[in-house]
């Protein structure tokens, strides 16, 4: 019902002929009744506000009736509704139907999202899981475990095995993300322990690989640790650092100090200081190796150019005291059938000389060279006579080098099983010119 007020002064416009035209009293419009009863204007039956209120009564009443009409014809569980179970687990089973579509939606979601949440949980545990942070990735991007005894089969390092090899492992430190093994993943994310791989799949993105060889001697008294220190001048030299005190004996209470290699771990230092004598005499032996150079390698080269086989030669020293060890190599090489043709002996006394000729061997001897070696074999490994033979060991393979020959040199405490081919020699010590 319209509200009427006394300001209302518009006139409703007319949008039917049929429609009753309006009738206005003063300020007041007037409904068309009013002009046929000729009295007062009449009230309505029913308020606005009484409307309003009979319509939310109306709709509170339907709603709980629908309500209470919903819970009476329901059942209160599936036990109540076999029928209704059954179709809903064939539906999970067998699919099919509205409710196996609806089922099939409902899981397609769920699983879509756990996978989701596991698959960013993955990304960011690979991405925070490397081995070794960034401080450290200048030199340190992955690490792997390789046997000890097949790293060993693998490459000749030069030096007798650990006869520990077969129940150790080396690590392999890989210092850039090329170096990697091909699956990169394996030394370098961080999943648990270290890997463990073959020798060759560990090396093959490695175009340099640096060994370093450590030992321990004294592992129950020693607490030794190693530091590797990248983005530095790699000198190739591992530095020494001990706790020593005042009497230089290993105390753990003090502050690391740099010593030398030759020093022990129970303190000691082995490394014997030359005497002034002993710097004399080499000076004096230097001095005449290089007045006598010239004149050497031209009797040498005459020589060698009659011995060798594919630019190719095999050099021994000896004195008078390994004379015997010169005879058992020789005469067992010759037992098996190998040549000695291109064997260059450098004797250091005349009875050497000619105990090597007498079996057929060429010998190059100079007397300005070898005057300072002794006749008689070195009592012990290191002693004087030890040291002045080494002397011999330079200069044989020095000059023999220095004319552009490669060679094999071994001592003469040996005995050869079977040569290497000597056109696989050659390759193996070609010199760069």
């Amino acid at each position: 019902l319209p509200r009427h007020t006394a300001k209302q002064q518009h006139i409703l416009p007319t949008t039917s002929k049929c429609r009753p035209p309006t009738m206005r009293r003063g300020n007041q419009t007037l409904p068309s009744s009013s002009r046929t009863g000729g009295g007062a204007l009449q009230k309505p039956f029913i308020g606005t506000a009484t409307w309003a209120i009979l319509l939310v009564f109306s709709s509170l009443i339907s709603f709980y009736a629908g309500v209470w009409t919903a819970l009476a014809v329901a059942p209160s569980s599936l036990n109540e509704c076999p029928d209704c179970r059954r179709s809903c687990l064939d539906a999970a089973e067998f699919g099919g139907g509205e409710l196996g579509h609806s089922l099939e939606i409902i899981t397609g979601r769920k699983i879509r999202k756990a996978l989701e949440t596991q698959c960013n949980a993955y990304e960011s545990k690979k991405d925070s899981s490397h081995r070794f942070p960034d401080s450290v990735s200048h030199f340190a991007n992955g690490l792997a475990r390789v046997g000890h005894k097949e790293l060993f089969d693998q490459y000749d390092f030069g030096v007798p095995m650990s006869d520990r090899a077969h129940k150790q492992d080396a690590l392999i430190l890989y210092d850039s993300q090329s170096s990697l093994p091909s699956d990169k993943n394996v030394a370098a994310q961080l999943n648990g322990e270290i890997p463990r791989l073959s020798a060759k799949d560990a090396t093959e993105n490695c175009d340099v690989m640096n060994a370093m060889f450590i030992e321990n001697p004294a592992r129950a008294r020693s607490r030794q640790c190693l530091a590797i220190v990248g983005g530095q001048y790699q000198s190739y030299h591992i530095q020494r650092w001990m706790r020593l005190n005042s009497e230089e004996k290993p105390d753990s209470n003090k502050p690391l100090q740099l010593v030398g290699r030759w020093r022990r771990n129970d303190g000691n230092d082995e490394f014997l200081y030359p005497k002034q004598r002993a710097i004399d005499m080499h000076q004096e032996l230097l001095l005449t190796y290089l007045n006598h150079l010239k004149s050497t390698k031209q009797n040498l080269s005459e020589i060698l150019k009659n011995i060798a086989i594919n630019n190719t030669v095999i050099v021994v020293t000896a004195n008078m005291g390994q004379s015997e060890l010169l005879m058992n190599l020789i005469c067992s090489s010759r037992r098996r059938g190998l040549d000695t043709k291109n064997l260059l002996v450098f004797p250091t006394d005349v009875h050497t000389k000619e105990l090597a000729e007498s079996l057929g061997l060429t010998t190059f001897y100079d007397d300005h060279l070898m005057r300072f070696i002794p006749k008689e074999e070195s009592a012990r490994y290191g002693d004087r006579t030890f040291a002045l033979i080494m002397i011999a060991k330079v200069v044989c393979v020095q000059l023999v080098n220095e004319l552009g020959y490669d060679l094999l040199f071994t001592d003469i405490d040996v005995v050869f099983y079977r040569y290497v081919a000597e056109e696989k020699l050659g390759n193996l010590f070609r010199h760069s010119n």
